[in-house]
């Protein structure tokens, strides 16, 4: 695969961003001729050598591309194109060099913290867009928003994202970005329906949601276990703890908030995420959570 010195094609590779097991995400020129500007810095995903033939996982990277040409929101990142070059499939994607949450979480909590009040609301606002296009993300999470110094947000990585509700399988795994006979996502972040292979809509969502809102107030996900049987047991059944418990100045009207967006019934759950972002709106005591 590409190191520092080399290229694809006329994208001439500069840093590393991220790596998967079957992508990777770097900075990138584009050199072409056609480029408007070869100074420009783009974020380029392509499958790794081992990945660089499976079918599905080209479909996932053009699934993505077709989700990002439906959604305008500056909350969440922009996809350019999808192309094969040199047998290499890849995404050129708007580079917002930013870690992700998950990241920020475990190397800088303190400033991370600062910057809670306008991250949750830029994530639910993005989100809502989203839902309002028709798409459930289905992989919420902190890996999947990358946030400024300021607290500016960008939701990525649509490859699971759907445009309608749908019964999913019994088992976590498959790449297609349909979910036809799978239940896909992670985890930590699963709803209840997701797992159990039922309908799932917006509240899914919604649940993986409060599950990563939950995380970045406490510093943990909501359930945490050895093995990913126990984990998804736990969120079908366990009721999850209190986040104040783990953080005691975050308001009892976030507390709440995270506790319905938590319930097991999708029924309980706030009915969209524009009612989310309400709320988070009118919690201004929010800002007194985020210097715990």
């Amino acid at each position: 695969m590409p190191n520092t010195t080399e290229t694809i094609g006329p994208l001439r590779l500069q840093r590393k961003l991220g790596v998967g097991k079957l992508s990777e995400v770097w900075t990138a020129n584009d050199t072409s001729a056609e480029a408007a500007d070869r100074k420009k810095l783009w974020a380029v995903k392509f499958l790794v050598a081992d990945a660089a033939g499976d079918r599905d996982q080209r479909k996932l990277l053009e699934h993505e591309l077709r989700v990002s040409k439906s959604l305008a929101h500056p909350g969440i990142v922009r996809i350019d194109r999808f192309e094969v070059i040199d047998g290499i499939p890849l995404l050129v994607m708007e580079l917002f060099d930013h870690p992700n949450l998950k990241t920020q979480l475990a190397e800088t909590p303190e400033p991370l913290m600062a910057r809670l009040p306008r991250i949750l609301t830029e994530a639910a606002l993005a989100l809502a867009h989203m839902h309002a296009r028709g798409w459930i993300h289905r992989d919420i999470k902190p890996d999947n928003l990358l946030a400024s110094p300021e607290g500016q947000v960008k939701l990525i990585d649509m490859a699971l994202a759907v445009k309608k509700p749908g019964v999913l399988g019994r088992l976590l795994g498959g790449a297609s970005p349909r979910g036809r006979g799978l239940v896909q996502g992670t985890p930590s972040y699963m709803s209840p329906e997701q797992i159990r292979g039922q309908v799932v809509d917006a509240r899914a969502d919604i649940y993986s949601f409060g599950c990563t809102a939950f995380e970045l107030l406490a510093g943990r996900p909501p359930f945490q276990s050895r093995t990913q049987t126990e984990l998804l047991q736990m969120q079908l059944t366990s009721q999850p703890p209190s986040v104040e418990s783990y953080n005691r100045s975050v308001p009892k009207g976030v507390v709440r908030l995270i506790r319905k967006m938590l319930s097991k019934n999708a029924a309980s759950r706030p009915a969209s995420m524009d009612e989310v972002v309400e709320q988070l709106r009118s919690f201004r005591k929010l800002e007194r959570a985020s210097q715990a």
